[in-house]
């Protein structure tokens, strides 16, 4: 685990003073204004902080390989985080979620997932056997870079590997070690309440990660919202999205 930085993270707020607001942590390769639209459908209930995560947006870079728990641990040491609260995530900000409501259980009432990530995707023997080729090419190619000006890994990087990886630049160790991660393993340590939105089309966060979360997570519920993809959840389906939160705002009395 690397030191996690404190500096403040850049963000956006909503909604009216006063109260501890919700806190809301957009997708990889997003920012702030990821979740912008079903945060502000809230807005006139609570406050709400909607922050750009480090490496993302205006905000400074972690460690070159920080994981989720040093995002999560930044995330706690923020200076709007101050009193228990509900913490709204989108895929990668799922991940930072769960560790935020492991590490400090005291101070998350509540988690609301849209398109979580976080557990490992259920592969079949032939992808198993697929990636572990992948793997040793790749190994291959760097052996064979120690001794040449061949470039062969960085060509291989290109051509296997995904949109994601190849885009993600400085924050490509972060993004290994990220994917590599099962929190699945570790979800069950989350006691707090937990509301699960799924896209039954999306194929970045399938529903399945979902059914992984509820079979662990004590106190979570599942909804797959039928037509929707990865991001389109977040604009063509907000008015889903907001009719769910506030069903489980309501049966949990938050």
């Amino acid at each position: 685990m690397t030191e996690a930085v404190t500096t403040a993270w850049p963000y956006d707020r909503l909604g009216p003073d006063g109260t501890q607001p919700w806190l809301w942590l957009h997708g990889w390769g997003q920012d702030r204004r990821g979740l912008a639209r079903i945060a502000g459908q809230f807005a006139r209930e609570a406050g709400h902080i909607l922050y750009d995560q480090p490496g993302f947006g205006a905000a400074e870079q972690l460690a070159d390989d920080a994981g989720t728990e040093d995002y999560a641990r930044a995330l706690l040491a923020q200076p709007d985080f101050k009193d228990p609260t509900i913490v709204v995530g989108h895929s990668f900000g799922c991940r930072v979620a769960v560790q935020a409501a492991r590490l400090a259980p005291e101070r998350v009432k509540a988690l609301i997932f849209i398109a979580g990530a976080g557990p490992k995707r259920p592969r079949s023997p032939l992808w198993h056997m697929r990636a572990a080729g992948l793997r040793l090419m790749g190994r291959l190619a760097g052996a064979a870079d120690r001794v040449s000006d061949l470039g062969l890994r960085e060509q291989f990087r290109q051509r296997y590997g995904s949109v994601d990886y190849k885009a993600a630049g400085a924050l490509r160790q972060t993004f290994v070690k990220v994917v590599s991660e099962d929190l699945g393993a570790v979800a069950h340590q989350v006691a707090c309440p937990v509301l699960l939105i799924y896209g039954d089309r999306d194929t970045e966060a399938p529903p399945v990660l979902g059914e992984i979360y509820k079979r662990v997570m004590p106190d979570a519920r599942l909804h797959v919202l039928p037509g929707y993809g990865h991001f389109d959840i977040l604009d063509r389906g907000a008015y889903q999205v907001e009719a769910l939160i506030r069903a489980f705002l309501t049966e949990t009395g938050l």
